[in-house]
């Protein structure tokens, strides 16, 4: 990637978002190339199961930041497929439906994390409240980006942007790997520790996402296809929903509506 097109392309992309119009959009980049994709079909409300806590909490920060209170970034961590993503959506989406809302969203790509210093500057002064969305997040120690990503989200000389937050999802709560445990060291230094923890202490709102049981697991597929049957000890139903997800390898959230869509294609 050019110095030319990472500190023009991104400036003139976001200068010509028409936010009045327009309430969210999604940057691409490639090869050093870059656009800016209105997001005007939002699909869907998700459905969210088992993550009332969580989403309480996101709600609630997102509505003392459209307010104009102080709020946090926030990280939602944890296990794969259990709804971290479908959260933020189903958290952000009323309020981009609502015309009257200020807020705004942009998507950045975890690979284009570099540009957020970049994004930063060029939303800090316009009059909306802008939320990033940056989904499976995470650095190894080799990539120099997550300095940027320290210094944008706490503020350095010039103070923190109060009409933006940075909402990011990874599957880590330390962000960033250490390259000795990889290397198969048990012990990284007392500074790589305090380095990963400075990194993931930049998002003062951290919200965890655990693997469901079996039983949760049931349930919400029963939910989905309003089918009781899949809560009967010998249900067939019942076991080919367990086996489904033994055979994924895991149970949660997406995996239940993955088999629950199998299930009404008859595919399974």
């Amino acid at each position: 990637m050019s110095l030319e097109s990472l500190t023009n392309s991104p400036f003139k992309l976001l200068a010509s978002a028409e936010w009045h119009t327009h309430r969210a959009y999604i940057v691409r980049a490639f090869a050093g190339e870059f656009c800016l994709r209105v997001i005007a079909d939002f699909g869907e409300m998700p459905r969210l199961f088992g993550i009332e806590s969580q989403a309480r909490v996101l709600q609630e920060n997102t509505s003392a930041f459209l307010a104009g209170k102080q709020a946090l970034h926030a990280l939602l961590f944890g296990a794969k497929g259990c709804g971290k993503s479908s959260l933020i959506k189903a958290t952000l989406l009323p309020h981009l439906l609502d015309s009257s809302s200020p807020l705004r969203v942009l998507e950045l790509d975890s690979k284009d994390i570099c540009l957020l210093p970049l994004v930063f500057d060029s939303l800090r002064d316009l009059p909306y409240r802008f939320i990033i969305f940056c989904d499976d997040l995470s650095f190894s120690q080799e990539d120099p980006t997550y300095k940027s990503l320290k210094s944008t989200l706490q503020g350095s000389l010039e103070a923190k942007a109060s009409n933006i937050l940075l909402y990011a999802t990874s599957n880590l709560r330390r962000l960033l790997e250490s390259s000795s445990l990889r290397a198969g060291s048990l012990t990284p230094s007392s500074e790589i520790v305090q380095e990963e923890l400075a990194l993931s202490e930049r998002f003062g709102l951290q919200i965890g996402f655990y693997d469901i049981g079996a039983q949760e697991y049931l349930e919400h597929i029963a939910r989905i296809l309003n089918d009781k049957s899949f809560l009967e000890e010998s249900s067939p139903s019942r076991q080919s929903a367990l086996n489904f997800a033994t055979k994924i390898g895991g149970r949660n959230a997406r995996i239940a509506e993955e088999f629950a869509t199998a299930w009404c294609n008859k595919s399974i």
